[in-house]
């Protein structure tokens, strides 16, 4: 008969297990491969429903994706949605898969990382990156992002 071990020491586990899971930079290429994704991504984060109610006909229909624009067509009435309506990346002409590295980086380190660095990283100028990583900071330091008082009071120094 084999001896049976205490529940405490079964149940502990080892340390390789402790460790956490990271999300590295080769995961951050294989989830984003492009701005199809990104757009993809920001549109289910937005509306997670996969039928999403219609503003102009009321219906409940499948919105497709417009060629060559970032909005989905209602399938019923052709309204378009647009998921970047309202966030940082509204009227930026930079690819969303150079926006979610940038947000990348500067929450996967410990310390801030500055806008020079994040230039040669993702290769736009000095000016966006500053741009950039502005903005970022700003949404960081929110409570809520959703919150439209705050938002407004950040705009405003």
């Amino acid at each position: 008969m084999r001896p049976v071990l205490p529940p405490e020491k079964a149940s502990k586990p080892n340390k390789r297990m402790r460790r956490l899971a990271r999300y590295t930079a080769a995961d951050f290429n294989a989830e984003f491969k492009n701005d199809d994704i990104c757009l993809e991504y920001i549109k289910e984060q937005r509306w997670r429903a996969a039928l999403l109610d219609c503003l102009k006909c009321g219906n409940r229909w499948k919105h497709h994706r417009v060629t060559g624009r970032t909005a989905y067509a209602c399938g019923h009435c052709g309204n378009q949605i647009y998921p970047l309506a309202g966030t940082i990346f509204a009227k930026s002409r930079m690819p969303l898969k150079k926006w979610f590295y940038a947000i990348y980086l500067m929450g996967s380190t410990d310390c801030t990382i500055t806008a020079k660095q994040l230039q040669r990283e993702i290769g736009v100028t000095y000016k966006t990156a500053w741009r950039l990583s502005r903005s970022i900071r700003q949404l960081m330091a929110l409570e809520s992002p959703h919150e439209e008082s705050s938002a407004s009071q950040l705009d405003e120094m």
